[in-house]
């Protein structure tokens, strides 16, 4: 008898184990702790075993399980994006857990972060007029930003200091993990205010960096790769001819293995927007080697036709804007042949000022910076079945346009206007004010129904006339944006310093949200 009643109290035991009552509810606090961070504090509670983080982006959502940690770890850092947050109405709370249950703390917002989670890069160096923002690049993966600078070397204004950003783990914050300087250095290549000189692969461990005002803007083309032991420059391609401006626009695919590079001449005529393909083969040697080019169509007068603006998909197509005869169009040109490479034009669309276009990664959706009527627009197309299809007008200022992107995987666009006159700072919310003339920059977002605006979003400071908007990139998922202010007048060095000095013009800034 006494061994039954022994068993029957060692299985009452067990039973009260499995059991166990939840632990308490935990406290949370949260606060912006890097760029792009949110950090979630927890008072440690007796009797768990793990805690959850649950978020609602407004109150008509639904609550959503965000991450777990266990109890030895009561703290969770995660990464947002900035200009996409409804910080006045997103809710978090963590829950203890145990195997008995879980009990939640109370909800908490963040309102009042978005500034400190924005980032603000400058020029490692402090002199005035360099002009940081102008020229940047952001990889796919959003681990990596590429920045050029004006520096003065060796007595040389002007030359080229090329700022290479690295966020290491998903955790981890943004550092400058290098200065690279091509050689040789000559001036002008720190101030290219026109065309887009610099690309990055989706990894972020090859960057291509053009100076095409060398050498009597004949220009070249430089290439910098990542290894175990740092960056190295690993060749360096060369043009010749007077004012060919070789390397005004520069692309590289996401592996890295494919360069775009535009110039001005073809046999010596004027042919402007003319571009060269080359490819790495993978053979070891980590040289890109020629291997076609796209020429232009034919204009009626080549001293005023021209090709400008153009962008690249992943699945071979290339995209450009091009002006002939009083009429703007933009070309599709698709890759019919890997070994040797070669594209055909597969589509001409109405449109295309020269100064922006952009293409998804999978070369099915297509961004067409446009005029109408004399007001900066962009055309927003989707390919089907039977070709390209009109897919929205995006116009969001009524003071003209300077930049527009779009991100990888097709989502998001983001265009900037150096002009614009919205009120405020960071992520902005109605009711819109208008005031100086400050910037700003439009998200939008695609939906099943069609395009929306998502947010309209400024510098983190008090800046007005510093140009920002002139310059945008976004990710393949679209949760991080760059915005280039290239007379941002601070000071400061780094990241993340004095945001409000305005003491040395032109220094310039790259905000990131």
């Amino acid at each position: 008898m006494k061994s039954v009643q022994f068993v029957l109290a060692c299985a009452f035991a067990f039973a009260s184990e499995a059991v166990a009552a939840p632990p308490p509810a935990p406290t949370i606090t949260v606060a912006a702790t890097d760029i792009k961070q949110l950090q979630f504090d927890i008072t440690p509670v007796k009797g768990v075993n793990w805690y959850e983080l649950w978020f609602r982006s407004d109150p008509g959502a639904k609550w959503v399980y965000y991450s777990r940690t266990p109890a030895q770890r009561p703290r969770f850092r995660i990464n947002t994006a900035v200009h996409l947050l409804d910080w006045r109405q997103a809710r978090y709370f963590v829950k203890a857990c145990n195997s008995g249950g879980c009990n939640q703390s109370s909800e908490v917002g963040v309102d009042g972060e978005q500034l400190v989670a924005i980032g603000y890069f400058k020029p490692s160096t402090s002199l005035p007029d360099q002009y940081f923002g102008f020229n940047f690049a952001v990889s796919a993966d959003g681990t990596t930003m590429v920045v050029d600078a004006g520096e003065k070397i060796d007595h040389v204004s002007g030359r080229a200091a090329i700022h290479v950003y690295r966020k290491t783990t998903s955790s981890s914050g943004w550092r400058l993990e290098a200065k690279l300087f091509p050689n040789p250095n000559a001036a002008g290549g720190g101030y290219s205010v026109n065309g887009d000189p610099l690309a990055i692969s989706a990894d972020g461990n090859t960057i291509a960096f053009a100076n095409w005002i060398e050498n009597g803007y004949a220009g070249g083309a430089y290439l910098f790769r990542h290894a175990s032991d740092g960056w190295h420059q690993t060749q360096r391609i060369t043009n010749n001819t007077a004012n060919d401006q070789f390397g005004v626009n520069v692309k590289l695919d996401a592996a890295g293995k494919t360069l775009f590079i535009e110039h001005n001449q073809a046999g010596g005529v004027k042919r402007e927007g003319t571009l060269d393909v080359y490819q790495d083969f993978d053979d070891g040697s980590d040289q890109f080697v020629y291997a076609t080019t796209v020429p232009t169509p034919p204009f009626d007068d080549p001293q005023w036709g021209w090709c400008r603006a153009f962008a690249v998909s992943d699945a071979g197509h290339i995209v450009r804007s091009c002006f002939t005869a009083s009429i703007f169009f933009t070309q599709v040109f698709t890759a019919i042949a890997g070994t040797p490479l070669q594209y055909t034009e597969t589509a001409r669309l109405p449109g295309g000022e020269g100064i922006d276009v952009a293409i998804d990664s999978k070369g099915e959706r297509l961004l067409v910076q446009d005029h109408n009527f004399g007001n900066n627009i962009v055309s927003m197309y989707r390919r089907n079945a039977s070709g390209w299809v009109k897919d929205g007008t995006l116009a969001p200022f009524a003071n003209g346009i300077n930049h527009s992107t779009m991100s990888g995987d097709g989502k998001f666009v983001a265009i900037g206007s150096t002009d614009d006159t919205l009120v405020g700072r960071g992520p902005l919310f109605p009711p819109f004010q208008n005031g100086e003339q400050s910037g700003s920059v439009a998200v939008y977002e695609r939906h099943a129904y069609g395009w929306a605006l998502r947010r309209f979003v400024k510098t983190g400071a008090n800046h007005y006339l510093h140009s920002f908007g002139g310059e945008v990139s976004l990710n393949q998922d679209g949760h991080l944006l760059a915005v280039g202010s290239p007379y941002d007048a601070s000071k400061a060095t780094g990241i993340d310093g004095d945001r409000e000095d305005a003491s040395m013009p032109g220094r310039g800034a790259v905000w990131l949200y």
